[in-house]
């Protein structure tokens, strides 16, 4: 456990190396202008639209750094030969990854609590309502993240940062959509269309779970279970797609 807990905490000092602070000033922007333009409107109507503002700008920059962060980790070491000096130490291949997540992990949590103290703060200055939902929608948008930092670790255990970049950012996109494109193969496609849609369903990260932002920008009901079951999902999710990480990882030849 300490060695693990030794990659993360180094793998989180590189990450918000990374300038994931400029992200986090990125999004303060974004609320901030969007703030200003949106003054002309009722109150209420822009409490609403700066809420959803917010919570999809949590949603995609988060995953954007965990991507372009995630991305160079494991090549960068192995290019400046720093995962020679780790892997002849008593630290198992597993360990490695399992460190390397936890510390990108690590750090895009830090982006989101900052990013959620900016939108905390508009939404004061605006004098919102603050409803359990917002901050219920924050927590799965950061499982959403999670989710896919466990994706770029994969990626990135063999193939390159460009690859796993664009890579990623499919996953992210058809994870979005799955349950759409499902519901639209099972509508209108064939037999054979409805097999592939069904089994990418279930490879396929299903991120539409963790969307809770209808329900928090309208103030609609939720179920706790939903919100439990997303929890689980993203930890066996997130703990098979490392497994088969470290079963190519731990079959990689570094000369």
């Amino acid at each position: 456990m300490r060695r693990v807990s030794s990659i993360a905490l180094n793998t989180f000092r590189e990450s918000v190396r990374e300038k994931l602070l400029f992200v986090a000033l990125i999004f303060g922007g974004i609320l901030t202008l969007s703030t200003y333009l949106l003054s002309p409107l009722a109150v209420g109507a822009k409490q609403k639209i700066v809420t959803d503002v917010s919570l999809a700008s949590i949603s995609i920059l988060g995953v954007l750094a965990a991507i372009f962060v995630g991305s160079t980790l494991v090549r960068k070491e192995v290019d400046k030969k720093a995962v020679f000096m780790v892997l002849t130490r008593p630290v198992s291949r597993l360990q490695y990854l399992i460190g390397k997540f936890i510390g990108v992990v690590m750090a895009i949590s830090l982006l989101v609590l900052v990013m959620t103290g900016f939108m905390v703060l508009m939404m004061l200055i605006g004098k919102a309502e603050f409803k359990p939902a917002l901050f219920v929608a924050v927590y799965l948008s950061a499982l959403e993240i999670t989710v896919m930092c466990s994706v770029v670790i994969f990626f990135s255990t063999f193939t390159t940062p460009v690859l796993t970049l664009l890579f990623s950012m499919c996953i992210f996109v058809a994870g979005s959509l799955s349950g759409d494109l499902l519901a639209f193969a099972q509508k209108f496609g064939g037999a054979f269309t409805r097999i592939m849609a069904r089994a990418f369903h279930y490879i396929l990260p299903n991120l539409g779970i963790f969307n809770l932002r209808h329900e928090a920008v309208h103030d609609l009901p939720f179920f706790g279970s939903d919100v439990a079951l997303a929890t689980l999902y993203a930890l066996v999710y997130c703990g098979v797609v490392l497994y088969f990480a470290y079963l190519i990882f731990r079959r990689r030849e570094f000369i």
